[in-house]
């Protein structure tokens, strides 16, 4: 991390403490539901998962949401990077944004109640939270889990007009007694402002995260592949192009589009993991799974 960072982490606001005393909510889930057995053998290997919700419905639009909590249930992971992590009982305030690229402004220690609330609380997950889209009874945004140790940097404004919210989520987890920057996104629909916010999250990490162990992950939304040059410029490589895989996870019944991706700098690539078929009908995204390896270790604090 930087030592000039202007980032304030603070402790996860649903830490470890309160997820032990909350009830396990979601049926296991049978072997052939899943993955294949992905434990870390390795020196400093970790699990990372990136996974676009799409609100808790499958790719017909039906409810799938306890499928896809039992998934989760069934596919550990150190570092789970949510999108479209859906809400309906809304606490107020709502957080407030000044414009683009502005932090949105509202308590860093709030809990809402949303799909990632509930996984954090099935799988005694530290979780941090970033709300992009605000409606009168609903509202979703992106979210970052772990086991271990996990800080919230804050939450940045990205929508490049106001048809389309997007948000920068910021956190930093305590892998191997090493702080890991994380950072999750989705990002515009439209090449002109996903442009825009890729340029202005690669300015964001080369001022306030400018060194250590860093992973960008979420719906990029990248079907011109504009972002794999662009970040790295900034020293990062993406995943699945690393190791030699398409890494299509769109749309999840027939993948055939690379949107989602994983940047990391500081952390070595070694496995880009498939999903099982029966993943294809849980979202209109397939999960990005991968098994990365950090470079070097330094001390935490």
């Amino acid at each position: 991390m930087a030592r000039n960072s202007s980032i304030a982490y603070r402790r996860a606001s649903w830490t470890s403490e309160r997820v032990m005393n909350s009830r396990e909510d979601g049926r296991a889930m049978r072997p052939d539901d899943t993955l294949p057995s992905v434990p870390c053998t390795g020196d400093k290997e970790f699990i990372a998962v990136s996974w676009n919700l799409h609100k808790g419905r499958s790719p017909l639009g039906l409810q799938a949401w306890q499928s896809m909590q039992r998934w989760m249930q069934a596919t550990p992971a150190d570092v789970y990077f949510l999108q479209e992590a859906m809400a309906r009982r809304m606490p107020a305030p709502v957080l407030a944004s000044n414009g683009f690229g502005e932090p949105l402004q509202g308590a860093l220690t709030d809990v809402w109640q949303c799909q990632a609330t509930e996984i954090a609380q099935a799988l005694r997950l530290q979780l941090t939270l970033g709300p992009n889209v605000f409606k009168p009874s609903w509202r979703h945004g992106n979210a970052i889990l772990s086991p271990h140790p996990l800080d919230l940097g804050g939450r940045w404004d990205i929508s490049a007009h106001r048809f389309e919210k997007r948000g920068l989520l910021v956190a930093r987890a305590t892998l191997y007694n090493t702080p890991v920057t994380l950072l999750c996104v989705h990002l515009a629909l439209t090449r002109q402002s996903r442009l825009r916010q890729m340029h202005w999250i690669a300015h964001w990490i080369a001022r306030e995260a400018a060194t250590g162990p860093l992973v960008l992950a979420g719906d990029f939304n990248d079907w011109k592949n504009d972002s794999e040059p662009l970040f790295a410029e900034i020293g990062l490589r993406e995943v699945a192009s690393t190791l030699g895989e398409a890494g299509k996870t769109f749309p999840a019944f027939s993948p055939a589009l690379a949107l989602d991706k994983m940047f990391v700098r500081g952390v070595t690539p070694v496995q880009w993991l498939e999903p099982a078929p029966r993943t294809a009908w849980l979202s209109d995204h397939l999960p990005y799974m991968a098994r990365l390896r950090l470079d070097y270790l330094e001390a935490a604090g």
